[in-house]
């Protein structure tokens, strides 16, 4: 189970990883050879992401107390 679950997690991971590069928020500088981070833009992402999570979790929560969602 817990290979099927990493699995899942790292097919979930490429595509961000994507979707942050083509939106600009990673940028590689070939020069230095480093990869550069919008922390800004990354901030705002982020935060979406702990409202959703939230979200799910409550919506997990209210279940499991016998409510609708």
């Amino acid at each position: 189970m817990t290979g099927q679950i990493a699995l899942f997690i790292r097919l979930l991971l490429l595509p961000v990883a994507g979707w942050l590069a083509g939106t600009g928020l990673v940028a590689y500088d070939e020069a230095s050879g480093t990869l550069a981070v919008s922390l800004d833009d990354l901030a705002q992402g982020l935060a979406g992401l702990v409202l959703w999570a939230g979200t799910v979790a409550w919506s997990r929560v209210a279940k499991a107390r016998g409510g609708v969602t």
